[in-house]
């Protein structure tokens, strides 16, 4: 019987427990969050370290950057 046929990642015996992408995707989500706030932190350092002229962006730009991510990483890994 063809019209019987159902594929293993659409079938689930367990109902709390969906066979979705759903997951995969906040995972992926929360990790590209880290690598922000990896990004946010070298940048601070960067910033602070580097410049001869101190700006207000230098002392503001890499720690914004380093919130978003600790934001996006919170937000993906489900703790928001």
């Amino acid at each position: 019987m063809i019209g019987d046929v159902r594929l293993a990642a659409v079938s689930n015996p367990n109902p709390d427990h969906p066979a979705t992408w759903a997951g995969f995707f906040w995972a992926l989500l929360g990790v590209g969050g880290c690598l922000i706030v990896v990004i946010g932190a070298a940048l601070t350092v960067a910033l602070w370290s580097v410049s001869d002229q101190k700006k207000l962006g230098n002392y503001v730009l890499g720690p914004v950057i380093l919130v978003i991510g600790l934001v996006i990483a919170g937000w993906g890994f489900g703790l928001w």
